[in-house]
């Protein structure tokens, strides 16, 4: 049996990150394939955690207490249902080419020029042969690239022997880098059928069948999101779960639970990419926001998902309150499904052209 390796971010703090691991691990793995994901050494990661709790930082004490919790959380989800194996940051080079089949960088902001210093090696696979250079809906997380990185990008970009990204800034960022038209995927998590969801989702003992909002916001809420959030509360006889909020027990939420939260929730209301994915997922009414702060410029994403499921109504912004509740999904149904057949198909040739020269 072919053996593949993935490669992605892997920080157990990101929701969206963990659950596309193991969307494209178990992606692969269906097709007949040997699959593991190349993370961060774990004792070395949980060192760092524990650090924080000791570190003086303004933050309270039982709120760090929290956040291992929810580290915890993140690593049995893991252990559980990823095939990870940890590699030291500066140990990939000793990876041999030949245990391998290919390498596959993605999905998430694995190209993400705010932290390449760090990455830039790992996520652009130069460890490997580029014969053996696959990426799959990779992400830059902006829409250019700064001037600094240009040559280092055009270098890393040029030798993949298969190209996929997951947005349409990012097909205009590898154009107009290398001059190449290259592949736009679906995510994998929106590759799985929602039942498969369905065998990993799992709810937090609390809610006990109430009606609920879900909210999340990786960019902070501003006061006037507040008011609606808890408008909408009211008229829909909710109760509202921050899962940003340290001061509740939904903080600590491992992705298991963040993915049956989003499926029983009345509505969601959100800046992220992949709460809003997995609200389409789930035909689940939601509500987009903007990204406040240094976020701002990860917006592309979302702009892209909800183009193409015909979904631009579900913004804050031309949202029609009548309809907060009603979300027709038939075009979304339909568009996802073209482009799994596209995405798959990709996937598929890419990894079995794989050995063959680059071209």
């Amino acid at each position: 049996m072919k053996k593949i390796a993935i490669v992605t971010l892997s920080d157990f703090n990101n929701y969206g990150n963990r659950l596309q691991n193991y969307a494209l691990e178990r992606i692969i793995t269906s097709q007949g394939y040997d699959v593991v994901s190349l993370v961060d050494f774990r004792p070395n990661l949980l060192k760092n955690s524990v650090k924080t709790i000791i570190k003086k930082d303004g933050i309270k004490f039982t709120d760090k207490m929290k956040k291992i919790r929810r580290l915890k959380k993140f690593l049995d989800f893991d252990k559980k249902y990823v095939n990870t194996f940890p590699v030291n940051a500066g140990e990939f080079n000793s990876i041999s080419d030949d245990e391998y089949h290919c390498f596959i960088v993605g999905s998430d902001q694995v190209w993400n020029p705010d932290w390449a210093k760090y990455t830039y090696d790992r996520m652009f696979l130069r460890f490997c042969s580029p014969t053996k250079r696959i990426s799959y809906a990779a992400s830059f997380g902006v829409d250019k690239i700064p001037e600094k990185w240009v040559d280092k990008y055009k270098a890393g970009l040029i030798d993949f022997k298969a190209l996929s990204v997951r947005e349409d800034k990012a097909v205009d960022i590898v154009k107009n880098t290398i001059g190449i038209t290259c592949h736009k995927v679906l995510d994998p998590t929106m590759l799985l059928e929602r039942a498969e969801w369905d065998k990993i989702k799992k709810m937090p003992t609390k809610i006990n069948g109430k009606n609920y909002i879900l909210t999340y916001f990786l960019g902070g809420r501003t006061r006037e999101v507040e008011k609606v959030i808890y408008r909408y509360a009211k008229l829909t006889d909710s109760a509202v779960i921050n899962l940003q909020d340290y001061n509740t027990p939904y903080y600590t939420v491992g992705p298991d639970e963040f993915v049956g939260l989003i499926s029983k929730a009345k509505m969601v209301l959100t800046d992220s990419f992949h709460a809003t994915v997995f609200s389409i997922i789930y035909e689940k009414p939601f509500v987009v926001y903007d990204r406040q702060g240094s976020g701002k410029k990860m917006g592309s994403r979302l702009s892209s998902l909800l183009e193409m499921c015909g979904l631009n109504n579900r913004r804050a912004s031309a949202l029609d309150e009548k309809m907060l509740l009603q979300v027709n999904y038939t075009n979304a149904r339909l568009a996802i499904q073209k482009e799994k057949v596209c995405s798959l198909k990709y996937l598929n040739e890419a990894i079995q052209s794989c050995g063959d020269s680059v071209g």
